[in-house]
């Protein structure tokens, strides 16, 4: 078994379970887009950002107007967004996770990461507290995120809740809790939240091999790939196409440098 994607320990909402073969897909969901709604407050905050620790530092400023909040929040979405990993983080440093080293009370230098947030917004907002949805790239800290917003306003601040509601197109409306799985029994695939292996990359870029092109993908014959992907019309902005065959998943192809080759092959077995 695999996941798509950690949860911080407070947090709740949607986690990838990927099992049997589907852990071979793992790092597509790893890299997926999230999306988040979040519950804040301002003028206080912890170490981590958010409710597990106690308070750090507080600030008698409490932005006033919703307004403030919303412009401020756009401006975010305009820029790739550079931020710190959190020393409350499972991101590793030598191969040690960062959160146990800040448990020790060692705090270590670490490289900031491009995020791309495609939407933020203020949904609600009552001094100090509001609610905020998130859309953004893998591996955004949102707590941290709120940190950063909250400086930019003059205070401090920390995420009282957060709460995942989709990871690429899968969303949390079709998710079961591990006690519905427990009752459930063994027999998943005829639950609703059970997804196929041939169905996960759904989301992706698709194209579509005849049966032979399909077996030379399976003998690694990567001189088909061009001819297969110039008929499947694909966007010039597509770097990555899950190939199908028959209705069945075969390959995943990547452009890097300008040039698509073969990533993964997937046999039936």
């Amino acid at each position: 078994m695999g996941h798509g994607g950690t949860l911080d320990p407070f947090a709740t909402g949607l986690l990838m379970i990927l099992v049997g073969r589907g852990v071979k897909l793992a790092r597509y969901f790893l890299g997926s887009q999230k999306a988040y709604e979040a519950r804040f407050r301002f003028g206080e905050t912890t170490i981590p950002g958010d409710p597990t620790e106690a308070v750090s530092e507080t600030s008698e400023h409490i932005p006033p107007s919703i307004e403030e909040l919303r412009e401020l929040a756009h401006k975010f979405t305009l820029e790739p967004y550079a931020q710190t990993p959190p020393m409350h983080s499972a991101k590793k440093k030598d191969g040690i996770a960062l959160y146990k080293l800040a448990r020790a009370g060692i705090e270590v230098e670490r490289q900031p990461k491009v995020c791309h947030l495609y939407e933020f917004q203020i949904v609600e907002y009552s001094p100090p507290r509001g609610t905020l949805v998130l859309k953004c790239s893998s591996g955004t800290y949102v707590r941290t995120l709120l940190q950063d917003f909250s400086k930019k306003l003059g205070t401090v601040g920390l995420l009282e809740t957060l709460h995942r509601n989709a990871s690429g197109i899968f969303s949390v409306d079709r998710a079961w809790t591990i006690q519905q799985l427990a009752e459930a029994g063994t027999d998943w695939e005829s639950l609703p939240c059970w997804v196929p292996f041939d169905r996960l990359l759904d989301g992706f870029d698709r194209a579509e091999a005849t049966q032979e092109e399909a077996t030379a993908l399976l003998h690694g014959k990567q001189s088909v790939l061009p001819g297969l992907l110039q008929k499947s019309n694909l966007s010039p902005l597509s770097e990555c196409v899950a190939i199908y065959s028959s209705k069945q998943l075969v390959a995943v192809a990547r452009k890097e440098n300008h040039l698509w080759g073969i990533e993964r092959v997937f046999s039936d077995t």
